[in-house]
């Protein structure tokens, strides 16, 4: 009957069980065994699998390297304009690898590293790409400055065949006997017309008196409005961004206390790493290309001259302040230039024309000209020179790569260009300036 409890069975008696120890030894020791195993396994699957990244990766890595060396490699036969048919190509390319090195500088980001001597390239202690020039008398009877990007840093050319290099030999006789006149070279690759202003700021604020100053503008000044839409920010101001948020991220100062001080900096330097792989690069090239959307042309034309114009109208508020006559040169392009182009000129259109980028940047030059004339006209009569039409009908090689810079059997022709504005400047300045006795 349910509830009597004579018909529940009897409970046995608990008799504790007892595992001998050898038994427990032996069960432990199998079990070591067998995760020592497991352990050893995935290690050596890890290790493999580890291995075949790194060779992977460096096959990768190694291709590149060839990819670029092959860019550097000269044709095999010799095509009018190409500077690495030259005897002196290699020597400049290792000592241009040599001074790339930029290091930071307030307000203008960065300069290169100071104190290089090579036989075609020379970095002073400030940073600026030497000028061959008289050193005495000691004393400068004027003294001019010269700003702009790559082109008037002097990419891809030797020292005394820069522009800066013949506008001093120009400049020299002017003088007088027993004087000189000092040119400096402050051009920086990939500087734009603000950044140069901002240098010339920084210049004048460290007591530096300049009596007239070149500013020669225009492909990178184009190329920063194309990148983000806005006329005067230095070119690839989207990286400076980035870098700015990845030193956040990297600083453990920044996180709150607790796992993610700790963690956050390592998770940034390991996805870095990732994005740099050369693994990561292949398999995004193996998706269709993203086409950047860039605004018109017209658009780019007109944002970048009012820009222009109204940095302009800073210089010459600081010209008048500071002494000094400011001339301005709009420099010729391969996306707009009238010249007949000659081979391997022909080959270098047809690799930008590959780029969507070239026409707006296209458009863009043709337009900035007659609106820079038109401009310029009232901010500085005499004093702005377009040099974009300078190679008309001219069969001389004058660009050497897709960037626009120049050889230098051009560059005679491109003082040619701008040596009157310059050189009616300097006058004026040695008229107030007499000779010493």
């Amino acid at each position: 009957m349910q509830g009597d409890a004579s018909n529940r069975p009897a409970r046995l008696p608990r008799v504790p069980v007892t595992v001998p120890p050898a038994v427990m030894a032996s069960t432990l020791l199998t079990f070591l065994r067998r995760l020592g195993g497991a352990l050893r396994s995935g290690w050596l699957m890890l290790g493999v699998t580890l291995a075949l990244l790194l060779a992977v990766e460096g096959a990768l890595r190694w291709r590149r390297v060839r990819a670029e060396r092959a860019a550097h490699t000269p044709p095999g036969s010799y095509v009018a304009g190409d500077p690495r048919r030259e005897p002196w190509w290699e020597t400049w390319r290792t000592e241009f690898d040599a001074v790339s090195r930029m290091e930071w500088h307030p307000y203008v980001y960065f300069r290169r590293a100071p104190g290089f001597r090579g036989s075609v390239i020379t970095i002073d202690s400030l940073g600026r790409r030497g000028t061959p020039q008289p050193r005495v008398p000691a004393e400068p009877r004027l003294r001019v400055r010269l700003y702009g990007g790559s082109t008037m840093w002097g990419e891809p050319l030797r020292e005394d065949r820069t522009i800066a290099a013949e506008i001093a030999r120009r400049l020299q006789p002017l003088a007088g006997p027993g004087a000189r006149i000092e040119v400096t070279n402050l051009g920086e690759s990939g500087y734009v017309f603000t950044q140069e202003v901002v240098q010339l700021l920084l210049d004048l604020r460290n007591g530096e008196r300049p009596d007239v100053v070149l500013f020669y503008d225009g492909l990178n000044d184009v190329s920063a409005t194309i990148q983000r839409g806005v006329a005067g920010d230095p070119q690839n101001e989207s990286n400076r961004i980035a870098e700015f948020q990845l030193g956040r991220a990297l600083d453990r100062t920044r996180y709150p206390e607790g796992l993610a001080r700790e963690t956050g900096p390592l998770g940034a330097a390991l996805g870095q790493a990732l994005t740099r792989s050369g693994l990561v690069e292949w398999a995004r090239g193996k998706r269709p290309p993203r086409v950047p959307a860039f605004i018109p042309g017209d658009s780019v034309a007109a944002r970048t001259v009012r820009t222009y114009v109204a940095t302009v109208r800073i210089v010459e508020a600081l010209a008048a302040a500071h002494g000094f006559v400011p001339v301005y040169a709009w420099q010729p392009n391969l996306h707009a230039t009238p010249k007949r182009l000659d081979p391997y000129e022909k080959n270098l259109m047809t690799q930008i024309g590959r780029d969507p980028l070239h026409s707006v940047a296209q458009v863009a030059h043709r337009r900035i000209p007659a609106q820079l004339d038109s401009a310029m006209r009232s901010l500085a009569s005499g004093r702005f020179v377009d040099l974009t039409g300078l190679f008309k009908d001219d069969t001389l090689p004058v660009f050497v790569d897709r960037v626009g810079h120049n050889t230098e059997a051009a560059v005679p022709g491109i003082v040619d260009g701008l040596w009157p504005a310059l050189r009616a400047a300097v006058e004026q300045k040695l008229a107030a300036r007499p000779a010493r006795s």
